[in-house]
């Protein structure tokens, strides 16, 4: 769930797909140095743009984008809903590069929200995302994905564009805390060695941490509860024919809340079946039982003060979800669902999450483009009875429209229904509807002339 995506998408189709083909989830042509990896393992999300909307490789980009937005409900905190105007202005810039043995690109993005009624509620961004591809031998890639976020925008998360981290890696982006610095870095490297014509084989290791601090607006939010969680998985699978790979994935998780001296591991034990219908359309689906071991719980109750549960609990639980891409000239779509173990976005410590996303990108014609999105989550508080104290649910709906005036520039339009219900010890939840305009101006440079 992530707010104005179509603001961020006239920066994203401007920003070029970043390199999809290095990671295996290219819409067809010459197959991608990362092919032979499972859309699962890989750690990388496929993208809803339309293949007609696909910019050219090898080149420096820099877009300068401007709009504001409104919000009917900026503050949760007052008894009646407070309108804001927010003006946003944001510069990003990075490059991709295609090699014969290595596919990779960054990008960076610094931004800022002024509020017109609010004035603690004046934002500000700072983005990185790099990633790479490197064919160490005729049988041997290595991937990796670096990401860098410092915000104090509650709705932003860590990636943009087509560079989103897959269900196995990402953090938990579906609780929004608002006034405060949030600070978050994920690091992922996956090694695969195909064993053989059909059968491949990887290894790889993640890393992510999130922390808060105050702002002279936030208050005591400096109790929010920190989060340190290490990944590892390893996988097979076996290409049967030509459009079917099924596979089993190991996944390991240590969610430390280092403050508040609690611990969750879980094991997850997933088989996966990738169908390949072409190579613009696949769908995996996968699915497992996830053992978990927790060493006192945590949450965050009303005051901002953190409670400790001495609790020692192991419990069984079912994971699993679902990634379809559907990539054509005019239309794309990605769906996702995924339920597993993740972190409670600092109100709580672990959590059982459910989470699902629907995104959809027409080309109506040659220059204007719409967006739509449908996403929800649910937060269950891991190794607790279940209850609307110990869990929230959060869901919204967004519809866009992107017009290519000139080559250079574009303007985009949307609007946006969001909600929350249930809470965590009392935290403020509410709705929004919000509603905004962007206006873009991409410059685009091939590298080398």
């Amino acid at each position: 769930m992530r707010r104005l995506t179509p603001i961020r998408a006239a920066a994203c189709t401007a920003l070029v797909l970043l390199a999809t083909s290095a990671w295996g989830q290219s819409s067809g042509g010459t197959p991608s140095i990362a092919s032979n990896i499972p859309v699962l393992a890989s750690g990388q999300m496929p993208a809803a743009i339309p293949s007609a909307d696909a910019e050219l490789e090898n080149v420096f980009r820099l877009t300068i984008m401007a709009g504001g937005h409104f919000d009917d409900n900026a503050d949760l905190d007052l008894p009646a809903r407070q309108w804001d105007l927010g003006y946003l202005f944001s510069p990003t810039f990075g490059f991709t590069e295609t090699l014969p043995r290595v596919d990779w690109g960054v990008d960076y993005g610094p931004g800022v929200d002024i509020s017109q009624n609010l004035n603690y509620r004046n934002q500000f961004t700072q983005k990185f995302d790099g990633h790479v591809a490197w064919r160490t031998s005729e049988r041997g890639v290595l991937t990796a994905q670096q990401y860098y976020l410092v915000t104090t925008d509650p709705f932003a998360q860590l990636g943009q564009g087509s560079n989103l981290p897959g269900p196995g890696i990402s953090p938990n982006g579906s609780v929004y805390i608002p006034n405060i610095r949030r600070t978050q870095i994920l690091s992922n490297v996956l090694y695969s060695y195909q064993l053989g014509e059909h059968t491949t084989f990887g290894l790889g290791g993640g890393f992510n941490q999130e922390r808060f601090d105050n702002t002279p607006y936030s208050g005591p939010t400096t109790a929010l509860i920190y989060s340190q969680v290490a990944s590892g998985e390893a996988y097979i699978s076996h290409q049967f024919n030509a459009k079917n790979q099924l596979g089993f994935q190991y996944g390991l998780q240590v969610l430390k809340f280092p403050r508040e001296n609690a611990r969750t591991t879980s094991h997850s034990f997933l088989v996966f079946d990738q169908l390949n219908f072409s190579p613009s359309n696949s769908l995996t689906i996968y699915g497992g039982p996830e053992y978990s071991q927790t060493a006192n719980e945590v949450e965050l109750s009303l005051g901002f003060i953190i409670i400790t549960i001495p609790i020692n609990a192991n419990e069984w639980t079912a994971a699993g979800g679902l990634i379809y891409n559907w990539t054509g000239n005019h239309v794309a779509a990605v769906l996702n669902y995924s339920r597993r173990v993740s972190d409670g976005g600092g109100l709580v410590g672990a959590v059982e999450l459910d989470s699902g996303s629907a995104e959809l990108s027409t080309k109506l014609a040659s220059r204007w483009t719409l967006f739509t999105t449908i996403s929800g989550s649910n937060n269950q508080l891991l190794a607790s009875t279940s209850s609307s104290q110990n869990s929230l649910l959060t869901y919204s709906g967004e519809v866009g429209l992107r017009q290519q005036i000139w080559r250079d520039i574009a303007m985009s339009w949307f609007y946006e229904r969001l909600n929350e219900t249930g809470g965590f010890a009392g935290f403020p939840i509410g709705n929004h509807d919000i509603a905004g305009a962007s206006l873009s101006y991409t410059f685009l440079k091939p590298l080398g002339r």
